[in-house]
């Protein structure tokens, strides 16, 4: 865990292009927890959310996917948050059943 940074201070190219992703998703990016470790090619991203932040998906990109975002980054953050989003939408109606 020592070599995983906040995506948002590890790779800000990233994060910006997840916050923007999310938004259109209406999920804040304080609903997820984002890290990243460095890798011999790239990084490693790990997201984590829902209740607790239980769960999680992790990705690894290259160096040129982190400078210029393809379209695999845009798909994993779009999958990523799809996944969320139900999460969340779960958590809030077990929420109202108490």
């Amino acid at each position: 865990m020592l070599d995983d940074r906040l995506l948002r201070y590890a790779v800000p190219s990233l994060y910006d292009h997840m916050v923007e992703i999310f938004a259109t998703y209406h999920i804040h990016p304080y609903d997820v927890q984002a890290t990243a470790s460095k890798k011999e090619d790239g990084y490693e991203v790990l997201l984590r959310f829902a209740a607790n932040f239980s769960q999680s998906i992790t990705k690894q990109f290259n160096l040129e996917q982190i400078e210029q975002p393809d379209e695999d980054v845009t798909r994993f953050f779009q999958e990523a948050a799809e996944t969320c989003k139900s999460f969340l939408i779960a958590d809030y109606y077990k929420m109202m059943k108490l």
